[in-house]
Parts: C-alpha cells; sequence; structure tokens
C-alpha cells in the first residue's frame, strides 16, 4: 500500500515541523523578555547612578563650602538655570518712613468761661450772667427788601445776626414773600422786667400763665443775643403771629441748616417750663442744630446728652448733610482752670454750657 504509506510520513513530517515551529517561538520570546528585562534594569541603575552623582556634586562640601568638583556650593537654586524655582526679586524695599508724631496743644479755660458761647443754656434754673464783653451788632446793618423790623436798634450775636440775615433773604428767594418782621432780639434785663410786668398785669397778676409765656427777668434766651422772635408785617400794614404754617413753614423746617432751632416744643413744655412758640428761634450753631433736628429732643436734653460724650471717654463723631465731620467731647470745669489738650492746628470753637463744663466741637474736614 505505498500510497497510503507516502501519506502517513507527509504527516508525520508536518507534525514535526510544528513541533519545531513551537520550539523555536517559544526560544525566541524568551530572549525578547531576557532582553527587556535587561534594559529596564540597567535604566534604572543608570538613573540611580545620576541621582547619586549629582547630589555628590550638589551637596558635598567642605567647612568652607567648596564641593569635591570644585565648585563652590550654593544653598540657593539659580534662577535663571534651575526652570522649576521662581524669580527671587532681589532688590531691597526701603523701610516703611515712621508716621509723623503729632503735635499737641494744650488749652486752658477758665471758671468764668462756663457761662459763655453760643451753647449756654438759659433757664429758669441757669439764669444769664451778663457778662460785660457782649459784643453785639445792630441787625439793621443787613437790611433788605427781604424781611422788615419793628424797630431800629435791634441788637443780636454778629454770628446768630449773620446765620439769620441768610436764612430770611433765602426764604424770600424762594417765595418773593417780603413779609417776615423780626420783633425780637436782644433783651437787657431791664427790658425783660419791663415784658414781664406788662404780661402779669395782661394775665390779671397770674405768675403761672403769665411765666408760660415770658421768661422770669435773668432766664430770657433774649439776653444772649442768640434769639429772635419772627412775626408777620404784610405790606397793608397788618402784623400776624408767626405759627411757622404754610409758605413760612419752610424757615421751621429748614432753620437748622442755618444754625437755629424751634427752641420750645410744645411736647416738652413740662421740662422747658414754656408753652410752644413756633416764633421763637435760637441760634446754636452748626453742626448742634442738625443734631438736634434729628432727635426729639429739647435744648435741655441735649446738654444732658453731650454729657454722654467726655473728654477722657468716647466722643461723638457727627457727619453733616454737607459732607463736614465733627468730633464732639464734654468738658467738666475742674476749678479756677481747666485744660485739655487737641493736636495742634485743629479748627475748633468751645463753648460754656452755663451749667458745671465746656462742649468742645472740632472740624475735621469732609
Amino acid at each position: 500500500m505505498p500510497t497510503t504509506d507516502t501519506a502517513r510520513r507527509k504527516r508525520l513530517a508536518r507534525r514535526r515541523r510544528k513541533r519545531i515551529i513551537r520550539k523555536v517561538t517559544t526560544a525566541v520570546l524568551s530572549v525578547a523578555v531576557i532582553v527587556a528585562t535587561f534594559f529596564i534594569v540597567w535604566s534604572i541603575i543608570d538613573r540611580d547612578d545620576d541621582v547619586t552623582e549629582n547630589n555628590n556634586e550638589n551637596f558635598i562640601s567642605d567647612e568652607h563650602g567648596q564641593s569635591d568638583s570644585g565648585t563652590v556650593f550654593n544653598p540657593d537654586p539659580d534662577p535663571v538655570t534651575d526652570p522649576e524655582q521662581p524669580p527671587v526679586e532681589t532688590e531691597q524695599k526701603p523701610d516703611p518712613e515712621p508716621e509723623p508724631e503729632i503735635k499737641m496743644m494744650t488749652v486752658e479755660l477758665k471758671k468764668e468761661d462756663i457761662k459763655k458761647g453760643i451753647l449756654i443754656l438759659v433757664n429758669r434754673q441757669y439764669l444769664y450772667d451778663f457778662p460785660e464783653d457782649d459784643k453785639l451788632i445792630d441787625m439793621f446793618t443787613y437790611k433788605s427788601s427781604a424781611y422788615k423790623f419793628r424797630d431800629t436798634g435791634m441788637m443780636i450775636d454778629p454770628v446768630a445776626g449773620e446765620a439769620l440775615n441768610e436764612l430770611l433773604v433765602d426764604f424770600y428767594n424762594r417765595t418773593n414773600n417780603g413779609d417776615v418782621n423780626i420783633i425780637s432780639t436782644y433783651r437787657t434785663l431791664d427790658d425783660q422786667k419791663r415784658i414781664y410786668a406788662s404780661k402779669l398785669d395782661y394775665y390779671g397778676g397770674d405768675v403761672e400763665t403769665t411765666e408760660k409765656w415770658v421768661a422770669v427777668p435773668g432766664a430770657s434766651e433774649h439776653h444772649t443775643g442768640l434769639a429772635i422772635d419772627l412775626g408777620i408785617y404784610t405790606s397793608d400794614g397788618e402784623s400776624f403771629d408767626f405759627r411757622g404754617e404754610d409758605e413760612y413753614a419752610w424757615i421751621n423746617e429748614n432753620c437748622y441748616k442755618y444754625g437755629f432751632i424751634v427752641r420750645y416744643d410744645s411736647a416738652k413744655t413740662d421740662i422747658t417750663g414754656i408753652a410752644y412758640e413756633p416764633w421763637h428761634f435760637r441760634y446754636l450753631g452748626l453742626p448742634h442744630s442738625e443734631i438736634i433736628s434729628g432727635t426729639s429732643l429739647c435744648y435741655e436734653e441735649y446738654i444732658g446728652y453731650i454729657k454722654a460724650y467726655p473728654y477722657d471717654g468716647d466722643h461723638m463723631f457727627f457727619t453733616s448733610e454737607t459732607g463736614d465731620k465733627y468730633e464732639i467731647f464734654y468738658l467738666r470745669s475742674e476749678g479756677e482752670t481747666t485744660t485739655f489738650e487737641l493736636p495742634e492746628g485743629s479748627d475748633y470753637f468751645v463753648s460754656g454750657n452755663n451749667v458745671d463744663g465746656y462742649i468742645i466741637t472740632v472740624k475735621s474736614g469732609k
């Protein structure tokens, strides 16, 4: 059976070839794995050698900073050669200049100064002292068609007079109404005695009713030259009480901007002792008139309120509608002389309160 034997031999030859191919393939793969492993191990060893060499060059030095390779040890990497380090600013900034020392000035006040100034409280409990150095001016100095005078020779504190003129001129410019009449400004003690006696007679000797409308002589704010009473006198020759109503309400509502307050509030009669007088204005100056206008305090209460801000404690700070900034504090009288300190060049004014001390107002700009 030659054909069968030939076929069998061919099959055996194919099987041998396949076994040889498998062995060769296995051998080649083994060699490839060995070679790949060798290269991996070699790269690791080579990298470790580089790190060791670099470490030796950079960190092995003698006590003078000289390395084995002869280079100088530099603990700070060079920002140019080491890209991973940000550049270091080597320029030194100048030391900050010390804040200038604030020079202080000492202000000395006398005991009699308690009774002087635009903020003094005058009422039945704290009478006016009538200092000899009152400096008053004739209100007629400002005479214009914007308002009228009941009499000539009406004296007033010059600061209050200037503010009153500005207030009434502004009212006239808004309304073209020139019927406002100034009926009372400064009064002497004798003036007040005469007015008081006349009113007492009018009320048939009723002291309580009289004193609701007229201050006891010595207790009137008119003694200071800082108070004014307004009336109405028309071009037809008719006179009316000033009620602060209708277009005249603008004066009562805006007088604080000019340094005035409506002194006697209907809700504070039990404190002031005086009935509601919408025609009676008292000059206090800014910022005090504006501060009071934003509260429900009468002036007696305001004097007590300021005492909560003593010189050696927390001060009152106030910013006006115009942006002006103020610092205010109270200083109690310590006897014949009392002193306090302020920075040199301060813009300030001092007023006694006619009670027991002084009110200091410092304007600190805008």
